[in-house]
Parts: structure tokens; C-alpha cells; sequence
């Protein structure tokens, strides 16, 4: 190893390495006896020793100091560093479910009154606000949302704002329907470590026209090109437009044939293990009982349950509920 790439390991300078060998070659060196066999001058090997042992690579015994091993020391920074950079990535996660709760995109777009903005029927997005506003949308959506999706997958951090969103959404009872295109679902599906989160009432088809949101009935996120978002979007309020958009994404959703499930294929154990789940729920049970009963954890049954969302097109325990009483799978009643 050259020294360049030794001192990149821990940003030590040639003093860090020194002092680092005298105390890797010397069972617990006071630092006078580190000095010596550095041929450095005590205080400067005392502030150097407080920096080692702050990254973990030496550690004070008694009275003298001990070299630890750089390997576990390397490995404990990078797991501080991932740890941190997850931390800051969950406050961005929470700071931009703010803003889009917060709605002020909206108050900002409503509020430039740009010359090519139509009011009251629709306003143009420049290309950096058009995710943003679809998030927005979602966050912010009460009984039903209804989208395509087609064309180039979205920016990872857009993608994975918009299937939380969705989560959330479907989750406090907003009715999600959509249409995905196969390369979206795989996609979708390679973000949530291959299964698809519960965002509704999922259907696939090769053949989506366009790419297209509408909220409430009320808010629609329309591409300037469909094929590119580039382009921009238009947001679009005017109740004509808003029933087009709605026909057509209730005819596509139609059209569109559904998912199976959240994977492409599951095996005869899993589907039976589903079912067993299904049934043992619609007979009261609850998730720590049904997964005492089948020997399985009650996060696989959670996991069970989202995958039977997505399966069944619900977004609830009672729609699921009821899709086990159309399957036969409800116990008889007792006589």
C-alpha cells in the first residue's frame, strides 16, 4: 500500500501513521515511550494520540495507550458515516412530506400569475416543480386518486416519494387506482427490494396512452410531452378537461389487466401461506395469533396482508374482508 492511500483510509499525515506503528508495535506505550519510538516530540505526539484514539484506532489501558485494529476501526466509521447519512436522509424524507403537506407549491404557482397560465383552468409547471406538484397532490388527496404511468421511469428520490405518498394515501382510505406500464412496474418493484408497496388498486398494460394524474376530481398533473417531462406539465382545474382526464383514466384502468401480485411469481408455498392468512384473519384472529398458528412471524403476516392489498385491489382489512367472503373462506357458521 503507497503512503497516499494509507493516510485516505483515516486522513492520517505521517505523524498519525508514525504514531500509530509505535503503538501497534509496543504493548500499552505511555506516550513518552510512543515519542521515543516515533522520534517525535511529546506534545505533539499527545495531540496526536487524541486524535487516534477519537477514530477509534487507539484506546487508553491503565496507563498506557493500545493500538486497536483498523480494520473493526475502518468499519466502524463507515457504519457511523451510513448512519448519519440515513438520519439526514429520513429529516429530508420528513421535510419534504411537510412541503408537500404544506401545499405552497401551490400557493407559489397560483400566486406568479405567468402570462402563460390560464386562470382557473390550468397553470404551467416548469420542469423541476412537476414531481414536486404530483407529491403534493397525493399528500394532500382525501377520497380518490386515479393515474397512469408511462414512459421514462421517474428520478429515484421522485419515485420513492410518490409510492410512499401512495402508501399513505391508500392507507387513510383514499381510493388509489392506476395504470403502470410493465417497465414501471418492475421498476417499482426493484425500489421496494422487489415488491410492490400497497398503493391501491394496481393494474398493468403495455399500452398506457400517457402519463397522466388526477386528484379529488379536481387537480389533474397533465405532461406538456408525454414522453418527457422536460417539457414541464400542466395543472389542470377547469372541470371540462378534468372529466376528459377522468374518462380516460377510468376507460385505461379498465382495459388494463390487474396484477397477481406483488412479485411476478409466487410459489405454491407462499400463495398457500396467503390463504391461510386470509382465512385465519376473516375468522378474528389477530396477526401475533396467525402467526402463532402457521409458525411464522407477525411481520411476514403484515407483509402477507400488503401483498394481499395489492393482489385483491383493496386498501383495507375489511376489503379484504370481504374478498374472503366471496372466496368461500369464511368458516360455517356454528348451528
Amino acid at each position: 500500500m503507497v503512503p497516499g492511500d494509507e493516510q485516505a483510509l483515516f486522513g492520517l499525515d505521517e505523524t498519525g501513521l508514525a504514531v500509530f506503528r509505535a503503538a501497534a508495535g509496543h504493548h500499552r506505550a505511555t506516550i513518552e515511550m510512543l515519542a521515543d519510538r516515533a522520534g517525535l516530540p511529546v506534545e505533539k505526539v499527545t495531540a496526536e494520540v487524541d486524535r487516534l484514539a477519537g477514530r477509534g484506532l487507539l484506546r487508553k489501558i491503565d496507563e498506557g495507550w493500545e493500538a486497536q485494529d483498523p480494520s473493526i476501526a475502518l468499519y466502524v466509521e463507515h457504519a457511523m458515516r451510513e448512519r448519519a447519512l440515513e438520519q439526514r436522509e429520513a429529516t429530508l424524507s420528513a421535510q419534504r412530506t411537510a412541503l408537500y403537506r404544506s401545499r405552497l407549491l401551490s400557493d407559489y404557482v397560483a400566486g406568479r400569475r405567468r402570462p402563460d397560465n390560464v386562470e382557473g383552468v390550468a397553470a404551467l409547471l416548469d420542469p423541476h416543480q412537476v414531481w414536486v406538484q404530483i407529491a403534493e397532490l397525493v399528500e394532500n388527496a382525501t377520497t380518490q386518486i386515479g393515474f397512469l404511468l408511462s414512459g421514462p421511469t421517474p428520478p429515484r428520490p421522485a419515485a420513492v416519494d410518490m409510492l410512499q405518498g401512495l402508501a399513505r394515501a391508500a392507507g387513510r382510505g383514499v381510493r388509489v387506482a392506476s395504470v403502470w406500464t410493465p417497465d414501471q412496474v418492475t421498476a417499482a418493484r426493484a425500489l421496494g427490494g422487489g415488491r410492490l408497496p400497497a398503493v391501491g388498486w394496481v393494474r398493468q398494460s403495455p399500452l398506457v396512452p400517457m402519463r397522466v394524474m388526477i386528484v379529488d376530481g379536481r387537480e389533474a398533473v397533465l405532461p406538456v410531452d408525454p414522453d418527457d417531462l422536460g417539457q414541464g406539465a400542466l395543472l389542470v382545474r377547469a372541470p371540462g378537461p378534468l372529466a376528459v382526464i377522468s374518462d380516460l383514466v377510468e376507460r385505461v384502468h379498465k382495459e388494463a389487466q390487474p396484477l397477481n401480485g406483488p412479485r411476478p411469481a409466487a410459489d405454491g408455498s407462499e400463495q398457500a401461506r396467503r390463504g391461510a392468512v386470509l382465512a385465519l384473519l376473516a375468522q378474528g384472529h389477530t396477526d401475533q395469533a396467525v402467526a402463532d398458528r402457521l409458525g411464522i412471524t407477525p411481520r411476514t403476516v403484515r407483509r402477507d396482508v400488503a401483498d394481499l392489498y395489492v393482489q385483491h385491489g383493496v386498501t383495507s382489512r375489511f376489503q379484504l374482508g370481504a374478498i374472503t367472503a366471496r372466496l368461500g373462506l369464511l368458516p360455517p357458521p356454528r348451528r
